[in-house]
């Protein structure tokens, strides 16, 4: 009888453990990518050597208890000769459903994303300056994984394929299809 009463509490325990998601999960964070063009990322993966990064990106995201992630994010391609004052900036807004996995630091996710737009030196000069960019009905996905490495950082791997606007908006220097490799704080 007792150890039906010790195994009970146990699977209960591990059962409850299993449903609960990891903390991390949820809430305000801040993202930085390290984006690479998809056929850059390609030709790593047959040389074995990772690749120089594209572009660099930055966003903030916030994740509801229900696994939904709703976010901004703006990057740039990767220049060696221009100042980083004249500079544009792709501005996304994205949203991403993330599959919690019991007992698992893992997420797969996929999602959503629009382009907002390019931000650039005069929207920084003069605020009342509208983004650039009026095409927001179409829109690009990804898909990702989140692996929770400590309560407070998560690693994150995604492939994206740009929305047609976003796409002609962003660098000629940036494909369309990229893989984002990433670092979440929360």
């Amino acid at each position: 009888m007792m150890r039906g009463a010790i195994l009970s509490a146990v699977v209960l325990v591990l059962g409850s453990a299993a449903i609960t998601p990891v903390s991390a999960q949820n809430g305000f964070a801040l993202k930085g990518h390290y984006i690479v063009n998809s056929s850059a990322a390609e030709e790593a993966r047959e040389s074995r050597q990772l690749p120089d990064a594209d572009a660099f990106g930055l966003g903030a995201e916030l994740v509801l208890p229900v696994g939904l992630g709703v976010g901004i994010s703006g990057y740039t391609a990767k220049s060696d000769q221009e100042a980083f004052d004249s500079r544009e900036f792709t501005v996304l807004g994205e949203v991403n459903y993330f599959l919690r996995l019991p007992m698992l630091p893992i997420s797969p996710y996929a999602g959503v994303h629009a382009g907002l737009g390019v931000l650039d030196q005069d929207n920084v000069t003069d605020p009342d300056l509208e983004i650039q960019d009026k095409r927001r009905s179409q829109l690009g996905y990804q898909l990702g994984v989140r692996f929770q490495v400590t309560p407070l950082i998560g690693l994150d791997a995604q492939w994206r394929r740009m929305s047609t606007s976003a796409d002609e908006d962003q660098d000629d220097r940036l494909e369309r299809d990229q893989v984002l490799l990433g670092v979440t704080v929360f």
